[in-house]
């Protein structure tokens, strides 16, 4: 039997980078259990220790420019080829449309993927937290946390050592930075840009 029905049409930059046959960028995704990398290229899935030596040096020339994440890192394993996987796993460990590394071989700044709340990237120097093209401070990642716990402001307030008024204070700031007027407003823009789940 044919199917007459009409067909879904989907939007190209919602689809996963990397992913279809001819798409010649590269899209790395963190294994949370054992963070280590995989990447997607051309439709297909790859080790990171299979990664082109031209992109492998963008990512170890990135990573060695951050002295805060070398100083971790170098902690945790002497090994630069896993500290580099590491690093990688660290700023783009969430699969999604934007290409990590593009076609013509760019690197993408970091994604808002953490391993955890208080994931160690985000000390490093080329680590950042958006909301559109607003960079949120540790403060203001903080108050989103909270937020996304759904806890009240009277226990915000206090877990941040600061009075009602001050707590005001910051989320009017940060709902201005990022243009919205409500709390709920601000965790639907978190939901979206991956902040909070």
């Amino acid at each position: 039997m044919i199917n007459n029905s009409e067909t879904t049409n989907f939007n190209p930059s919602l689809q996963i980078a990397g992913m279809h046959p001819g798409d010649n960028s590269i899209e790395f995704q963190g294994v949370r259990k054992t963070k280590q990398v995989l990447w997607l290229q051309n439709g297909n899935n790859h080790y990171f220790s299979d990664l082109p030596s031209e992109h492998f040096n963008i990512l170890k020339s990135t990573y060695l420019k951050d002295h805060k994440a070398v100083r971790f890192l170098s902690g945790v394993t002497d090994h630069i080829s896993r500290q580099v996987e590491l690093y990688t796993y660290y700023m783009y460990g969430e699969v999604d449309a934007t290409p990590d590394i593009d076609k013509d071989g760019n690197l993408a700044p970091s994604e808002n993927f953490r391993d955890t709340q208080n994931c160690p990237s985000l000390l490093w120097n080329s680590k950042n937290i958006n909301i559109g093209a607003h960079i949120l401070t540790p403060r203001q990642l903080v108050i989103v946390d909270l937020i996304g716990n759904n806890l009240p402001d009277k226990a915000i307030a206090s877990i941040l050592g600061v009075s009602h008024k001050t707590l005001d204070f910051h989320k009017s700031k940060l709902y201005k930075c990022v243009g919205v007027s409500t709390k709920l407003d601000l965790l639907k823009l978190s939901m979206k840009y991956k902040i909070v789940a």
